[in-house]
């Protein structure tokens, strides 16, 4: 019996592996293998990025991925990642994502005005979590559950200023190679989207919200298993191959 597809979830530094809880069982039930590797042992290295990538290939017990996944700010960290785990048969999907940024940093990638903005909530020398950036009561309507509110927002970190300063590296092998798709769930994230779009991505919407792997996990489902790669046809199959 052939063995089961490997797909690796990378969830936002910002939050927990927890946001890809509900998607999980939908992807097992679709017969792949799901590996989440928890960023948050990585926060304290020397280097995050490369914490990251070597938390990704312990996360799939030597074995190499069929996807790559990642959710917002994961997705300056999917290249390394791609490259880290190997494949010549590999799609990365960005999931309301934002695109990579090799030779810059987070804070040098932003408009000037969002730098200062980091700069000022990092005084401590590490970013306020993610729940706090926002004025009370603003997340219940992206979270209007209360215990997946509670679910995402319990244990996320507190990022070192060196996460948000380091500037991430070029990368090549599997990234070079990979199908890139881009997954658009939320208006915010359609400049990057039309970007990937430029970039030759295969780019796919819907009018959801930033968290709909929690919020809408069968719908996010459907879009990326939709999206990705038939194992049975050729790399080069179809006129939507994005590379």
């Amino acid at each position: 019996m052939p063995a089961e597809p490997t797909m690796l979830l990378v969830h936002s530094p910002l939050l927990t592996p927890s946001t890809w809880d509900a998607l999980r069982p939908y992807l097992e039930a679709a017969g792949w293998r799901v590996a989440v590797p928890d960023l948050r042992p990585c926060l304290d290295a020397p280097s995050f990025h490369a914490a990251v990538c070597a938390a990704a290939v312990a996360s799939v017990d030597g074995g190499t991925p069929s996807v790559v996944a990642g959710h917002s700010r994961a997705g300056a960290y999917l290249p390394g990642i791609a490259e880290a785990v190997g494949g010549d048969r590999l799609d990365v999907v960005f999931v309301d994502a934002r695109l990579p940024y090799p030779g810059s940093s987070w804070v040098g990638s932003v408009p000037p005005e969002r730098a200062a903005w980091l700069r000022k909530v990092a005084a401590s020398g590490r970013l306020p979590r993610w729940g706090a950036w926002f004025p009370t009561g603003s997340l219940d309507g992206l979270l209007p559950d209360p215990e997946q509110r509670r679910r995402v927002l319990h244990d996320a970190p507190e990022l070192p200023w060196e996460v948000v300063s380091e500037v991430l590296p070029e990368s090549g092998g599997a990234w070079d190679s990979a199908r890139r798709v881009y997954l658009r769930l939320s208006a915010a994230y359609e400049p990057a989207a039309e970007l990937a779009e430029e970039s030759g991505y295969l780019v796919r919407r819907r009018d959801a919200d930033h968290l709909a792997m929690v919020t809408r996990p069968a719908m996010v489902a459907e879009l990326l298993l939709s999206s990705v790669r038939a194992r049975s046809t050729d790399h080069e199959t179809g006129s939507e191959a994005a590379r």
